[in-house]
């Protein structure tokens, strides 16, 4: 009998855009926070990342590394449609495989191969098209248009991992993670992990590893794309929120199992992680 793991996980959607724009539109460089994940329906766009130049045409993927800087511009006479999805995810194993390189560009070949993005895409375009963003008077449908939305950036999300790793390991950039970073990041999460809640600075850690503080940020965030105290910070969320729904525990409890000082430095936290109280989160047995 499969027993499937208790699970909280968190996926982020910062941004999201089915449209086109005119011949000659540019953006200029900029970087987010989060992935990038977009598709070209039509036209042809150029992509510049890390002073190399991308040239996107239809059915054509690309996947940009949370903080890398990059320049859009159609070169197209005609307008470049697109679908663009700026995400993030709190599990660690998916982002350390969508952070191994600046980018990853999937062709429209290898999106074919697939036979399930296409799918995902024109649901999408429908949902956009019912207009699940904007407020209606069918809260109903509204609502599960909204878990659509996010049911199909996660499969489209899932595709492209197994594009990634259909890819392999020797097509990665030049920029992609040594193995000496994956270790050397392996075992700070390792430390981190085992000393979630006792506050352990990335200093202690640095000098158990006999590596620089600034050397072991990097090496962190190059591997998972977030730095030492985002990820102890996203493992408490995670523990915080499975807390809050599946147990009876009351806030101050929880507090202190996570390590903070006290129940009004948790929830004052908690509301900055995610915009509600621990009360107001917590569902109403």
């Amino acid at each position: 009998m499969f027993e499937f793991p208790n699970m909280t996980s968190t996926l982020q959607l910062t941004g999201f855009q089915i449209g086109s724009f005119p011949s000659g539109w540019e953006y200029p460089r900029h970087h987010h926070h989060s992935f990038e994940l977009l598709c070209c329906l039509g036209g042809e766009v150029q992509q510049e990342i890390n002073r190399k130049t991308i040239t996107l045409r239809p059915g054509d993927w690309l996947l940009i590394k949370a903080g890398e800087r990059h320049k859009t511009t159609n070169v197209s006479p005609m307008d470049y449609e697109f679908f663009n999805v700026h995400f993030d995810l709190d599990d660690l194993e998916i982002r350390s495989l969508l952070g191994t390189a600046p980018y990853r560009l999937v062709s429209a070949a290898e999106a074919a191969r697939s036979g399930r993005l296409s799918r995902y895409v024109m649901e999408l375009r429908e949902v956009t098209e019912r207009g699940v963003l904007e407020k209606d008077d069918n809260t109903r449908t509204q609502l599960e248009d909204k878990l659509l939305l996010q049911a199909n950036i996660l499969l489209i999300i899932r595709e492209m991992l197994s594009l990634i790793r259909e890819q392999g390991e020797n097509k990665t950039d030049a920029g992609s993670v040594t193995p000496f970073a994956v270790d050397a990041a392996h075992a700070i999460e390792e430390k981190l992990s085992h000393s979630l809640f006792d506050n352990l600075s990335i200093a202690s850690v640095a000098k158990e590893l006999n590596m620089s503080r600034s050397q072991c940020t990097k090496l962190f965030i190059k591997t998972y794309g977030l730095s030492p105290r985002q990820y102890v910070s996203r493992r408490k969320l995670m523990l915080a929120k499975e807390m809050l729904v599946a147990s009876y525990l009351p806030i101050s409890e929880i507090a202190e199992r996570l390590g903070f000082q006290s129940a009004s430095h948790f929830s004052r936290q908690f509301r900055r992680w995610t915009g509600l109280s621990p009360t107001a989160f917590k569902p109403k047995h």
